[in-house]
């Protein structure tokens, strides 16, 4: 369902043109619920006014990364003016399905190109302006700021979602530890 693409041209084409507003109350993964405002804002470098101007109304950015594509131009500027506005960035990258899918990747290659888009987001956030403080910004799944997810198949997952799941099947694993271990050179074996 596409909620945002109200206008008839964006619904027949399948992508956002303007700038849209919705707001919802979402509830977190312990049950508390908290109410969001949440701007879909077009991807399209055509259309990118309407992504900076909406910058201006938001506490946060989440910036969504096709998996098989990687960090485009767009998607420089993107980070850039989310810098300039100092706003806080999570990253989810997206149709992660077309990496075996489409470019039929082994699961070590898969892993490696989503750590790429991880470090080139990095890379770019340590050029900007966030590079002259001490904190400085840094996206990283095992800070949670960064997400995996397919529209397709309607999947969204953080190390920590996915890390619960096998603490739930396992019973005596930290998931917070089994979160810590799915980012990385670390291999997962279940008979140990």
């Amino acid at each position: 369902l596409r909620y945002t693409d109200t206008l008839f041209t964006e619904q027949e084409r399948g992508v956002s043109i303007k700038s849209t507003p919705v707001t919802m109350v979402l509830p977190d993964s312990k049950g508390k619920s908290f109410l969001f405002n949440i701007m879909d804002t077009p991807g399209h470098v055509n259309f990118s006014d309407e992504a900076t101007a909406s910058f201006r109304l938001c506490d946060g950015v989440v910036l969504f990364i096709d998996a098989a594509e990687g960090v485009m131009l767009n998607t420089e500027r993107l980070i850039k003016h989310a810098v300039q506005e100092r706003l806080a960035i999570t990253v989810c990258i997206n149709k992660i399905d077309r990496l075996v899918l489409e470019l039929k990747l082994p699961p070590t290659d898969a892993y490696f190109k989503l750590r790429h888009i991880v470090d080139e987001v990095n890379s770019l956030l340590s050029r900007s302006l966030y590079s002259e403080s001490e904190d400085g910004l840094v996206v990283s799944p095992l800070l949670g700021n960064v997400c995996f997810a397919s529209s397709e198949y309607s999947v969204c997952f953080t190390l920590g979602s996915f890390a619960k799941i096998y603490s739930d099947v396992y019973g005596d694993v930290s998931y917070q530890e089994f979160a810590r271990r799915l980012w990385g050179d670390v291999y997962f074996n279940p008979k140990t």
